[in-house]
C-alpha cells in the first residue's frame, strides 16, 4: 500500500474535464498500483458517493482493493455490508492517469460537486479528496468553528491522539 497523501493543491480543470494530479499525489498513486511500473500510468478509484457527499474521495488502486476486501469480510446480507456496498463500491469509478499525469474527471462527477474551473485537492493520509474550492473553504471553516467551540480556543489537534476512540 502507498505511503500517504498530505497537503493541499489547486489545479485548473479544462473544458473537457481534464485536470492534473499533484506530482506528490501522483507518486503515491504509482506506489499504490502494481501495474503502474509496467504501464507508466497509475490507476486510482474515485468514490463519488451518495447524494449528500460534497467531495470526491480518491483511493490508490490497491488501497481501494483492500477496502473492498474489508467490506467483503462483513457478513453477507448484513446491513453494514449492504450500506458499504451501495455507498462505496457501487458509487466508485476506476480512472487511469495519462502520460502527463492528468485524467478526465467525468461530467457527472463535476456536476455532483459543482466543479467548474478549479479543483481543490486535500491530502487526507490514505486518500485524498477533490472539492470545489469554495465548498471546501466553507466546510473547513464550519468544521474548525465547531471543533474549537468543543475543544476550546487553545485546542491542539495532536491531543486527540491521546483520546483515540473517544470522539
Amino acid at each position: 500500500m502507498a505511503g500517504m497523501f498530505i497537503g493541499e493543491h489547486t489545479f485548473k480543470v479544462d473544458g473537457k474535464g481534464r485536470v492534473s494530479i499533484p506530482a506528490d499525489f501522483r507518486n503515491e498513486l504509482t506506489e499504490g498500483d502494481p501495474q503502474a511500473a509496467a504501464t507508466g500510468r497509475p490507476r486510482m478509484v474515485i468514490v463519488y458517493g451518495h447524494e449528500s457527499q460534497k467531495q470526491l474521495i480518491v483511493h490508490t488502486f490497491e488501497g481501494f482493493r483492500a477496502l473492498a476486501e474489508e467490506i467483503r469480510g462483513l457478513p453477507r446480507g448484513s446491513k453494514r455490508r449492504i450500506i458499504m456496498e451501495r455507498m462505496i463500491l457501487n458509487l466508485a469509478k476506476p480512472i487511469e492517469l495519462d502520460n502527463d499525469g492528468r485524467f478526465v474527471l467525468p461530467q457527472m462527477m463535476r456536476d455532483k460537486i459543482g466543479l467548474d474551473g478549479t479543483a481543490y485537492f486535500a491530502g487526507m493520509g490514505e486518500t485524498f479528496e477533490i472539492w470545489k474550492p469554495e465548498t471546501h473553504e466553507a466546510e473547513q471553516a464550519s468544521f474548525a468553528e465547531d471543533w474549537l467551540a468543543e475543544m476550546g480556543p487553545n485546542a491542539n489537534p495532536l491531543s486527540l491522539l491521546d483520546e483515540a476512540g473517544d470522539l
